[in-house]
């Protein structure tokens, strides 16, 4: 994710918190997360667990993939793991992402096979394509991957 403190991060689906929290430890001492589930309930839970735990920069709220309440290129990462299938139109969701996230922010999706939902790799990358990004990084393998994507303005912005 080539995180750097102060960074902006917005989470898409945080379950438990334990990707939000560590991606907060990186970002620090300025670096915000924004942890984003549309069920109150996970938010609820989040918002004990961050205060038992005694961190701050961890922001939870509820929230549609679809509409986010972040200005235009706001953010500098978006973050999603084994969150994007569960979005009924995953392209729409993306098309957000892109709205979101500055010129040189970084879309990083991650998948795990046991996950029901699980999207092979090539659909993921259609989507992200679909939605204007283009990729950056990838790794894992067939039961594991993180996908990185930037938009794809970027790739015309730099040959200037």
């Amino acid at each position: 994710m080539d995180l750097k403190p102060g960074m902006m991060v917005v989470e898409i689906g945080p379950g438990k918190g334990s990707y939000a929290i560590a991606v907060a430890e990186r970002v620090l001492p300025d670096g915000k997360v924004y942890a984003v589930d549309i069920q109150e309930s996970v938010v609820e839970r989040l918002k004990k667990r961050l205060g038992r735990e005694g961190i701050t920069n961890v922001y939870p709220r509820i929230g549609d993939a679809y509409a986010l309440s972040f200005e235009d290129s706001s953010v500098d990462r978006v973050l999603a793991i084994t969150a994007l299938p569960d979005i009924p139109n995953p392209v729409e969701a993306l098309r957000e992402f892109h709205r979101i996230l500055k010129p040189d922010g970084l879309l990083c999706l991650s998948e795990l096979l046991p996950d029901p939902d699980y999207p092979l790799r090539s659909t993921v990358k259609r989507w992200a394509d679909e939605a204007g990004f283009r990729p950056k990084k990838e790794f894992g393998n067939l039961f594991a991957y993180q996908l990185s994507f930037m938009k794809k303005q970027e790739q015309s912005e730099t040959k200037v």
